[in-house]
C-alpha cells in the first residue's frame, strides 16, 4: 500500500494540506449535476478477468459454520487399524494420527487454534439460508487434506476469553494451532477428513462433497474452492540449530505426523524431511530454506522463494513435478462431478509468493477445461495502490484480485478513522477509475499534487489505473472482513450497529463484485480482551473465526442481517451495480469530509434498465436534511430499505438522515 507515516501529527497535517489542495478553485473540473462521460461499452457485457458476473459472493471457514455431522469431530474412521498390505511403518503413521486428533478437537469451542467440528455436511444443511440470503457463489476454506498436528508456541495466547475474562482451564491448549483453516495441505487430491462424513468412507470418499455441489447446484448457487498452492504443513525446515528451523525456537515446536510431506490421494510423493536420516527434501520438491522477515520490503524472488507463515515448507512450482502435481490437481478439481453440477472455480491462495510463470499454465489449463471458470486471486494488500499486484494482473489474463485497498479505506471510514486511508477523497479515488478526480486533474492540479507528495502515496497512482480498463476492476472482489483482518466489532468496539449498516450499503452498491465473510451479515465478533489481539490486531487471526451465530442464538443481530438480505437481493435486482458508472455530488448543507452522495448508473442507452436505471447512496456522519439534485428525466425515487417512494420535486430529492445513517434509494 506503499509508504505510510507513523506518527499521527504528520498524517493530519498531510491530510489538511490535501484538504485545502481540494478547496482551492480551478484544481479539479467539475461535471454539472451527476453527469459522468459515457463509455461506449457493449450491452452484453463481455467477460473480465475472475469470470464474476452480477455475484454475491460468500467466504465460508467450513470448520467454523456449522457442526453436521458429529462422527468427524475426531475422524478415527479415516485411520483404522491395520490391513494386510499395510506395513509397520504405516500402521505406526495411523496410531500417531489417531493419537493426535483426540489432541486437536475442542468441544467448548474456547481453543481459538483447534478444530471446532464445522464440516461439509454442515455447509449442505444451511444451503436455503445462504440462497435466501442473496448469495450466487459459495468460496470454501481449503477442503484438502491437512495434516493433522499440534504446532506449539508461548507466546501463542489462542483462547477466546468472555467479557469477565477468566484464566482458560487448560494453559496448554492455548498456546497451540492445528490446520482447522485448511491451510496446511498435505493431500490435494483427497478431502480432509474432518470435514467428511465417516459413512462415506467404505465407498465414496467424497460423497459429502458431491452432494454439496448438487444441492448448490439446484439452487442456483455455484461453489468456488480454495486452492493454496504455495506452501504444505510446519515441520522441521533445517537439521541445524534450533533456532534456524520452524521446528525450532524461533518458530515453535511441531508435532506432526507429517513433516511437511506431499501426498497423492494417500501415497507419499514428495518428502520434505526425512527423520530416520534428517536429509532435507531428498525428493527435490522445495525450495531451500530462506525466511521472509519483511514482506514490505522483500524482493519479489524472495517473496516466491521464501517461507511464509512461521517459516512452512514452500514448494518449488519450477521443478516439473511440482509443477505436474499441481496442474493434475487443478484438472481433478475442475472435472469433478462434471456429469452433474462442477466447482465454479477457484480462490487461489497467496499469488504473489508462486512465480507467474506457473500461473499462466495453471491459467491455459483451466481456461481449456472451462473458459467460464472463476479465478479470484489473494495479492495480499493489492488494488490501485499496490504497484505489484497491478503488474500481477497485466502478467496474467484471467485471473481477478481482491481490493485489499479498498476495504481498508471503508473500513477506517465508517469506523470514524479517517486519517490518511479513511478519507471520503480515497473512497472516491478508488471507485472511480478513470474518472477519478486526481486522474482528471488539470495540469496545475497535478503540479500542486506532485509537490506536496510526489511518491503519490495519498493518490491513485495514474499508471495503476491507466494499466487496469474500468470494466476489469468492476470484477475486483471487495469486502469489509477477511480470514486474515480483525472482525470490525472486535477491531472498533466503539463501532455502533447503525455505522456498521451503512457500511454494509456502502459496500453492495459501491463498484465491484461483494464478498461476505461468514457472520459478516450479522456483526460477528469476539469481545473486546487485550488477549485477543491476533494477526493485524485485537480481533485479527484466528479471533476472527469465531463460532457462526444463527437465527434466535446470543450475538445475532437481526438488522445487520436484514440490511445485508436487502443489499444483496439489491444487487441481483440492479445489475447497474455491477456494470455501472460511479459518480460522486456534494449536496447543499453537506460536508465533504463527513458525508457521501453517490450514484451508479448505466453508461449507454442499451445498457439502460427502466426497473432499475441508477441507485443512489446516501450516507451522513452528523445527520441532516439534504436535496439532492437528479439527473433530468429521474421523477421518482424508491426507498430499498422501506420499500416506501420518495418525493422528488423539480428534479430534487428531500434526503433526511440521522447520524451515521445511511439510505439507498432506486431512481427512475
Amino acid at each position: 500500500m506503499g509508504y505510510q507515516p507513523r506518527n499521527s501529527w504528520i498524517r493530519a497535517i498531510l491530510g489538511l494540506l490535501l484538504s485545502v489542495a481540494f478547496a482551492l478553485g480551478g484544481l479539479w473540473p467539475m461535471a454539472p449535476g451527476w453527469a459522468v462521460p459515457a463509455a461506449d461499452r457493449p450491452a452484453a457485457h463481455p467477460a473480465v478477468a475472475g469470470n464474476l458476473g452480477n455475484d454475491v459472493l460468500y467466504y465460508i471457514v467450513v470448520d467454523r459454520f456449522l457442526d453436521g455431522e458429529t462422527d468427524n469431530n475426531i475422524p478415527d474412521f479415516a485411520f483404522t487399524g491395520s490391513t494386510p498390505d499395510l506395513d509397520s511403518a504405516g500402521e505406526r503413521y495411523n496410531q500417531m494420527n489417531r493419537l493426535l486428533l483426540r489432541h486437536m478437537y475442542d468441544p467448548s469451542h474456547r481453543f481459538m487454534g483447534m478444530y471446532w467440528g464445522g464440516d461439509l455436511e454442515g455447509v449442505i444443511q444451511r444451503l436455503d439460508y445462504l440462497q435466501d440470503l442473496g448469495v450466487t457463489k459459495l468460496v470454501l476454506s481449503p477442503i484438502q487434506d491437512n495434516a493433522n498436528g499440534l504446532f506449539y508456541h508461548p507466546n501463542i495466547r489462542n483462547y477466546l476469553h468472555d467479557k469477565k475474562g477468566g484464566k482458560p482451564a487448560d494453559d496448554f491448549y492455548r498456546h497451540i494451532s492445528t490446520a482447522y483453516h485448511g491451510y496446511w495441505t498435505k493431500d490435494w487430491f483427497e478431502i480432509d477428513e474432518h470435514l467428511r462424513n465417516g459413512t462415506d468412507q467404505d465407498g465414496d470418499r467424497y460423497g459429502v462433497f458431491r452432494r454439496l455441489l448438487d444441492e448448490a447446484g439446484q439452487r442456483g448457487l455455484g461453489v468456488v474452492l480454495d486452492l493454496t498452492m504455495n506452501q504444505t504443513s510446519p515441520g522441521h525446515i533445517s537439521t541445524e540449530k534450533p533456532a534456524l528451523g520452524a521446528g525450532g525456537f524461533l518458530f515453535g515446536e511441531s508435532w506432526f505426523a507429517d513433516n511437511g510431506d506431499v501426498y497423492r490421494h494417500g501415497q507419499r510423493v514428495g518428502q520434505h524431511w526425512d527423520p530416520r536420516t534428517g536429509d532435507r527434501d531428498p525428493d527435490g520438491w522445495f525450495h531451500p530454506p530462506q525466511i521472509i522477515w519483511d514482506f514490505d520490503t522483500a524482493t519479489e524472488e524472495l517473496l516466491e522463494d521464501g517461507q511464509i507463515s512461521g517459516g512452512m515448507p514452500d514448494l518449488d512450482q519450477s521443478i516439473p513435478q511440482v509443477e505436474q502435481y499441481f496442474l493434475d490437481a487443478t484438472r481433478f478439481w475442475l472435472t469433478f462431478n462434471q456429469e452433474s453440477y462442477p466447482i465454479a472455480g477457484f480462490r487461489l491462495d497467496a499469488v504473489k509468493h508462486v512465480n507467474v510463470s506457473f500461473w499462466n499454465k495453471f491459467e491455459d489449463l483451466v481456461h481449456e477445461i472451462n473458459p467460464n471458470a472463476v479465478l479470484l486471486g489473494e495479492f495480499f494488500g493489492g488494488g490501485y495502490r499496490l504497484e505489484p499486484s497491478i503488474r500481477f494482473l497485466e502478467n496474467t489474463r484471467y485471473i481477478t484480485q481482491y481490493d485489499f485497498n479498498f476495504s481498508e479505506a471503508i473500513r477506517r471510514y465508517f469506523a470514524h478513522d479517517r486519517g490518511w486511508d479513511g478519507r471520503t477523497y480515497v473512497l472516491q479515488e478508488i471507485t472511480q477509475g478513470h474518472q477519478g478526480r486526481y486522474y482528471n486533474a488539470n495540469p496545475l492540479g497535478q503540479l500542486w499534487h506532485r509537490i506536496m507528495n510526489p511518491a503519490e502515496t495519498l493518490e491513485v497512482p495514474r499508471e495503476a489505473v491507466d494499466a487496469i480498463s474500468d470494466e476489469e476492476a468492476k470484477g475486483w472482489v471487495t469486502f469489509i472482513e477477511n480470514h486474515d483482518q480483525p472482525r470490525m466489532f472486535s477491531f472498533y468496539p466503539g463501532l455502533g450497529d447503525r455505522s456498521y449498516a451503512s457500511l454494509i450499503k456502502y459496500q453492495f452498491t459501491a463498484r465491484g463484485v461483494p464478498l461476505v465473510m461468514y457472520g459478516t451479515e450479522t456483526g460477528l465478533g469476539v469481545p473486546y480482551h487485550p488477549e485477543h489481539e491476533g494477526l493485524f490486531g485485537i480481533g485479527g487471526d484466528p479471533f476472527n473465526r469465531p463460532m457462526m451465530t444463527w437465527p434466535n442464538s446470543p450475538g445475532w443481530k437481526p438488522e445487520i442481517y436484514d440490511t445485508t438480505r436487502a443489499m444483496a437481493h439489491l444487487r441481483q435486482r440492479c445489475p447497474v451495480l455491477r456494470y455501472g458508472s460511479t459518480a460522486y455530488g456534494q449536496p447543499k448543507g453537506s460536508n465533504s469530509q463527513d458525508d457521501v452522495f453517490m450514484v451508479r448508473k448505466a453508461e449507454t442507452a442499451a445498457d439502460w434498465d427502466p426497473a432499475c436505471p441508477q441507485v443512489l447512496y446516501a450516507y451522513s456522519t452528523h445527520g441532516g436534511e439534504f436535496l439532492v439534485s437528479l439527473d433530468e428525466g429521474i421523477t421518482a425515487a424508491e426507498r430499498v430499505e422501506t420499500g416506501q417512494g420518495g418525493v422528488v420535486l423539480d428534479g430534487l430529492l428531500p434526503v433526511r438522515l440521522e447520524p451515521d445513517e445511511a439510505k439507498v434509494f432506486i431512481l427512475k
